[in-house]
């Protein structure tokens, strides 16, 4: 009884103390306390590892034995190491070549899905069903889809007497070939969230477009697609931060190779850290990438800011 009474007293005094605060901190109070097991993960799987990163990043060792302090001297070698700098300009190559790609193929998508009469749902969601595919089969799928010997596309291609072609194995062609297959497995994202905001989109604008005598192309251009800035803009962030970082495909599919044409800036942090046991220099690596993706990320944001609301 003499424990009940104590948490008792202890709680009666906790209620007097919040009572005696400000209304506006206790309701401050009651959000943090409510977001606190959000914060707590975020903070353990991102923020501490960010720290330890930058950390690993200044100093030299291995996984598992002493490091040693360096400063930056891990910073001069990466920007002095021909490979980071090849990997680095293939990355750029494929983010350039798949982010446009696939954003324009999911706006067309949407817009192409957002005019039909009936089965509006059925499409999106068979658009979508190549992003719930796990990375490792829909990769092992294209390798069969884009094999030189006996895969569907050659296949195609030489009833048109063309030769067959090792997309995979061609260090000119071996970039597009991945960037093809990402761009199916993930446009259909772009699909379903462009979609959404073409829903919020009032009818009634078109609607006068129309009878002003825009036809279905200028409507579009004019006034569709400037409403869907914000949505855009949040495809472009996406695309940039998942592009950029690319590497499970490149694992599965190629190995970095042939020679290094298709070797990226995680593939190769990948390899610093547990291949060639550096962590130091995997951490550089990986900073380096996240500069990049951030500024990257801040511009687009910039670009694509509007001041339009509906």
């Amino acid at each position: 009884m003499g424990e009940i009474r104590r948490h008792v007293r202890v709680g009666r005094t906790t209620d007097r103390v919040m009572l005696r605060l400000p209304r506006q901190v206790r309701q401050s109070l009651v959000v943090y306390a409510l977001l606190s097991p959000a914060l707590i993960i975020i903070a353990t799987f991102s923020f501490i590892p960010l720290v330890w990163d930058i950390l690993l990043s200044l100093s030299s060792g291995g996984m598992l034995g002493a490091t040693k302090f360096v400063g930056f001297s891990n910073f001069a070698r990466a920007v002095h190491d021909p490979l980071f700098l090849l990997t680095l300009r293939n990355t750029i190559e494929y983010a350039v070549l798949t982010v446009p790609t696939a954003l324009i193929c999911g706006l067309i998508v949407a817009l192409m899905i957002s005019q039909l009469p009936r089965f509006r749902g059925f499409f999106r969601g068979t658009v979508y069903f190549p992003v719930v595919v796990p990375i490792v089969i829909a990769a092992n799928v294209w390798a069969y889809i884009a094999n030189r010997d006996f895969g569907p596309v050659n296949f195609i291609l030489g009833l048109a007497g063309i030769p067959h072609i090792d997309w995979l194995g061609n260090p000119t062609l071996a970039i597009p070939a991945i960037v093809m297959e990402e761009v199916w497995r993930g446009f259909g994202f772009y699909v379903i969230v462009l979609s959404a905001a073409l829903l919020a989109v009032p009818r009634e604008v078109d609607e006068a477009a129309r009878i002003d005598g825009a036809t279905g192309l200028r409507v579009a251009w004019s006034i569709t697609i400037p409403l869907l800035r914000p949505a855009i803009a949040f495809c472009a962030v996406m695309a940039t931060i998942w592009n950029f970082q690319i590497f499970d495909v490149v694992y599965v599919l190629t190995q970095g190779g042939p020679a290094g044409a298709t070797a990226t800036v995680s593939w190769y942090v990948y390899e610093q850290a547990f291949q060639a046991n550096n962590p130091g220099i995997a951490s550089t690596m990986s900073i380096f990438l996240l500069v990049m993706i951030l500024a990257l990320s801040l511009a687009q944001l910039r670009f694509f800011r509007s001041d339009v609301e509906y």
